[in-house]
């Protein structure tokens, strides 16, 4: 049987949402009425560090108020990620989020000491940076069929490089070798630059990196581009074909970034920073800045950047699931 509240209690919920709400609004009238903090929960000079600047300095010409960039680094991101789900939630403190905190880590690490999903609010989401795969010159493949017969009719030979265990460039790798059926060894190094130093010398034979950063190895033949994962094609490579124009429509994900703030935020002053990082977002000139980092705008609601948060966790979950992928 269930039991129905009684009219006193039904009324104070009444009144206490209310007074939330309305007290929500008062200070979103005001919002912000001092300077705001960004957190990146990475440190200065990568590529979130960048993109938390420049979305920083147009927001706090918008809102005026200065708006600072905070990194608290450590942990993979989830030292800074912890310390915005326990701030304030009066919308001052607010976070860069990225894949592996807000995605991918819930998987991975059995104590985060936060949830991504119920510790935090979608803002809005940034921008995303396309992820490619790419063979050595010494691989005799000029096209991804040509990679996938490779690998089909030479099982554990051919190898791959990974710069991190658990990113979405590893996530990707795995999605593709359980839905393609692939035998081949993956090669984990403890970051970007020792994976792609290997591939350039043919140590290893394959790899999934971000786009933007493999143009200059591209245009003087080290390696060679087979694909660009997602539905569309790269503006860094036009002529390379995306994964669902060969047939690999399961295939997707990219390194994204986007805001979110501390679980309890009231509404108005979500709604408030949503329009202002909005017009941030449309600015030529960010527009342009995000560009030359290798990322493409990406705007909508709050409610959209929720759901691709929803969607994002459902994709990765599984594929760390049945790739049995373990963090040491």
């Amino acid at each position: 049987m269930t039991t129905k509240p009684d009219r006193r209690t039904f009324l104070a919920t009444a009144v206490a949402t209310l007074a939330a709400s309305l007290s929500g609004a008062a200070r979103a009238d005001d919002y912000p009425n001092h300077p705001l903090k960004l957190v990146v929960p990475f440190p200065p000079g990568a590529g979130t560090d960048a993109t938390a600047r420049i979305v920083a300095e147009k927001l706090g010409e918008l809102v005026h108020q200065t708006v600072v960039v905070d990194n608290v680094a450590g942990g993979n991101g989830l030292v800074g990620t912890r310390s915005v789900a326990r701030a304030v939630p009066d919308g001052y403190t607010l976070e860069v989020a990225v894949p592996g905190p807000m995605a991918i880590a819930p998987y991975l690490f059995a104590d985060m000491q936060y949830d991504p999903e119920k510790d935090f609010i979608p803002v809005i989401k940034i921008n995303e940076a396309k992820i490619g795969l790419v063979v050595s010159s010494k691989v005799p493949a000029n096209s991804l069929q040509d990679l996938l017969r490779l690998i089909r009719e030479n099982p554990g030979k051919y190898n791959a490089g990974n710069a991190t265990v658990g990113s979405v460039h590893h996530l990707v790798a795995e999605t593709m070798r359980i839905n393609e059926k692939l035998d081949f060894v993956l090669v984990n190094y403890k970051g970007g630059a020792g994976a792609m130093n290997d591939l350039l010398g043919g140590h290893v034979d394959f790899m999934f990196v971000g786009v933007s950063t493999i143009v200059p190895q591209i245009k003087e033949g080290l390696i060679r581009p087979l694909m660009v994962v997602g539905e569309s094609r790269s503006a860094f490579l036009p002529d390379v074909p995306s994964s669902k124009e060969l047939g690999l429509a399961y295939l997707e994900g990219a390194q994204w970034q986007g805001i979110v703030a501390p679980k309890g935020t009231p509404t108005p002053i979500v709604a408030r920073l949503h329009d202002a990082v909005f017009e941030a977002l449309k600015s030529p000139d960010v527009i342009d800045k995000l560009g030359q980092i290798g990322t493409e705008v990406s705007t909508g609601s709050s409610a959209d950047f929720a759901a691709f948060l929803q969607a994002e966790r459902v994709r990765w979950s599984r594929v760390i699931k049945e790739a049995n992928i373990k963090v040491e």
